[in-house]
């Protein structure tokens, strides 16, 4: 560990004070971010603290959270945020906070509260503003990098689901030529597919000769998954109900299942699952879809696995349940807190079928805008790994910058 770092305390690092109230009446129209215990929320038209900044969840279950902003913002009183960095980098003092635990600070009861002065008598070992600076280029490239990887997925994200809407909600192919118009965006071939013309079915008007069928018929799976048998190492991913978030899977969150104990013969995922979380008031009905495994997994008893037939490709089917996914949420029986989706309820849900042609020529525009994303998805995850693993030893000196960046450059 370098000579130059010094012992010091939290409070001698950096200054904490606890935001300010500002109820929904007093808000105002304006482009001041509002930076609260869970981050941004909001804005207002009035900053009372200088960007950059950092805050910290000072209440309730987002206690000890930390979050950075880089402009002017508003402090709302369920943080405390920092009045002077006494000369620190504000980068760096938002990464060191982050490795610190400080919701078991916790001077509150029933209710999480965090006390600056508690926190002030942490110990800490700070390094030279240098060094620092040289940590926050290190750190902040590798969020960058994240950040615009997760950009760059919102956009392709958008555009397969917007080409979804297009042929399989909208029809506008079908409405082109009923006008007497070539529709736009493909070609001769993939336009003879689709009719002139609409017919009466159980979803509303579809285009003639398009079939209406249920997800069980359609399906050549449809279950839950087994109680695991964890271990720490080895045997095969168990994916879970915190795996899948915002149409995506983070297997990071995933455990391990020990196949000697319990067998999964047959349960083992495959590429184009889509993976429904089945338990539980406010996870119950989010939708992930399986776009690449290079390793064996299953999912818990608390996920349901939806396999398409050969009637459907994986990509329409998947795209389809993601756009429905609040109404998929509102299927859940029970009481509250034993919320359950069942097979049976999802078995029946109504599906547009239409002609595996046009699915085919679909997935030939649809699928690469897919494949981009599970590889900047794959990514990005081992890039936020990479950072989660750099973070807490750089900062506390443990690991030198030159290996840090020596790391950083083998994901390049």
């Amino acid at each position: 560990m370098s000579t130059e770092w010094r012992d010091c305390t939290l409070g001698e690092f950096v200054r904490l004070q606890r935001g300010h109230d500002l109820t929904a009446s007093e808000q105002q129209s304006g482009n001041i971010p509002i930076m609260g215990s869970a981050g941004p929320n909001g804005t207002h038209n009035k900053a009372l603290a200088y960007g950059p900044g950092v805050v910290v969840g000072r209440s309730g279950a987002s206690a000890g959270r930390v979050h950075f902003s880089a402009l002017d913002y508003w402090p709302h009183n369920t943080c405390l945020y920092v009045t002077d960095f006494l000369g620190n980098s504000p980068r760096f003092a938002y990464y060191l906070l982050q490795t610190l635990d400080l919701a078991s600070f916790n001077s509150g009861s029933a209710q999480p509260s965090l006390n600056r002065n508690f926190l002030y008598s942490i110990p800490l070992k700070i390094p030279t503003r240098l060094e620092q600076d040289g940590i926050v280029a290190l750190l902040s490239t590798l969020d960058d990098r994240i950040a615009l990887l997760r950009e760059t997925n919102a956009t392709l994200e958008a555009i397969a689901q917007a080409l979804f809407k297009s042929w399989f909600v909208d029809f506008d192919p079908v409405r082109a030529k009923m006008e007497g118009r070539a529709p736009e965006g493909m070609g001769e071939t993939t336009a003879r597919l689709f009719p002139d013309s609409f017919e009466e079915s159980a979803l509303g008007l579809v285009p003639r000769g398009w079939r209406v069928g249920t997800l069980g018929e359609h399906t050549s799976y449809l279950s839950r998954g087994i109680s695991p048998k964890y271990i720490e190492d080895g045997g095969v991913i168990v994916i879970n109900q915190k795996c899948i978030r915002d149409f995506s899977l983070d297997l990071s969150k995933a455990r391990r299942h020990d196949p000697a104990q319990r067998k999964i013969d047959g349960r083992g995922l495959l590429k184009g699952d889509i993976l429904v979380n089945s338990t539980g008031v406010g996870t119950l009905g989010r939708i992930a879809q399986v776009l690449s495994l290079d390793n064996p997994a299953i999912v818990d008893s608390h996920v349901t696995v939806m396999r398409t037939d050969s009637s459907l490709t994986w990509n329409y089917l998947g795209l389809s349940i993601m756009r429905r996914q609040a109404e998929i949420e509102g299927m859940g029986e029970g009481s509250t807190g034993q919320t359950e989706l069942s097979r049976g309820k999802l078995a029946i849900l109504k599906l547009l079928i239409p002609p595996i042609a046009v699915l085919q020529n679909f997935d030939d525009v649809v699928l690469p805008l897919r494949e981009r994303f599970s590889a900047n998805q794959t990514q990005a995850q081992s890039l936020a790994t990479l950072r989660d693993t750099l973070l807490p030893r750089l900062i506390s000196g443990q690991l030198r910058l030159p290996d840090a960046e020596a790391a950083e450059e083998a994901l390049a």
